[in-house]
């Protein structure tokens, strides 16, 4: 199993060097140098390509992959339009594909597997025991996220943007969160040059459990933590991987006070239809 983490802004790739084996890098205008950094530090460079591509923007994101073809990094992407790109440079066996909540049996993730590609995402919105099936009938080699907000949804469209011109209103830029009318839950929003994401209101973990996932790549999401919170975490999942019997990293973790919830670790999805 190896750990991967994204990268939150205020850290440097030297800060989680030794803690994980890889690191999702965000589209940049340096991401090749970024990719020469991480590989220098020994870690896995994976490029996050993981938005949704308008068929215009085809060709901008076929020359981001070119441009980064000829280093050691993978690519992490949703679309399956990047998919025909990298199979078309012949880069499939360096891609790892992750549809976020799509992937939810063993026979999606098996077709997935046999089409080529280096690693699979598993849906986070089905069982643990679910999870554990679907690795091992489908024989797969998968890439699932194990700590953090989880998003549940994503929109192109800038809607905050929208929302303030439309409500004459300045939002701030960060700490923002929205409220269903008919729930108590907050989810986290954020807005960004390539759309709108929401995500849940809790936090999954994963830790108790790492010992039991036959995983190629268990992730690590660092949204909306603080630096010291988020290298607490990584020093826990580090130490539970390397030691599966050990309950210390477990305790530390609670310690942290952090809003950890089950989501669908143990119960499936239960739909009610709403009365009026």
């Amino acid at each position: 199993m190896k750990l991967v983490c994204s990268l939150p802004p205020n850290l440097q790739i030297s800060a989680v060097k030794n803690f994980v084996d890889g690191i999702l890098l965000e589209d940049k205008e340096n991401i090749v140098e970024e990719i020469i950094t991480a590989t220098a530090y020994g870690l896995i460079p994976i490029y996050k390509l993981n938005e949704m591509v308008f068929p215009e923007e085809i060709e901008e994101y076929k020359n981001k992959i070119i441009k980064t073809k000829n280093t050691s990094c993978l690519y992490y992407i949703t679309d399956l339009g990047l998919a025909h790109i990298a199979k078309e440079l012949g880069l499939l066996n360096r891609t790892i594909y992750d549809p976020v909540t799509m992937i939810t049996n063993h026979l999606d993730a098996q077709s997935f597997m046999e089409y080529g590609f280096h690693a699979i995402g598993i849906s986070n919105e089905i069982t643990l025991s679910d999870t554990k099936s679907i690795i091992e009938q489908g024989k797969i080699k998968a890439f699932l996220q194990v700590f953090g907000f989880r998003l549940m949804h994503t929109s192109r469209r800038a809607l905050l943007k929208l929302y303030g011109e439309q409500a004459r209103i300045a939002l701030p830029k960060e700490h923002l969160t929205i409220k269903e009318a008919l729930r108590s839950e907050h989810y986290p929003i954020i807005e960004d040059s390539y759309g709108t994401k929401i995500y849940r209101g809790y936090i999954l973990s994963l830790l108790e459990h790492l010992g039991d996932l036959c995983l190629e790549y268990a992730f690590i999401g660092g949204e909306f933590l603080s630096s010291d919170t988020f290298l607490e975490v990584l020093n826990c999942f580090n130490e539970k991987r390397n030691n599966p019997t050990i309950m210390l990293p477990i305790q530390r973790l609670k310690q942290l006070n952090l809003p950890i919830e089950d989501g669908f670790t143990y119960q499936d999805t239960v739909y009610l239809k709403e009365e009026f």
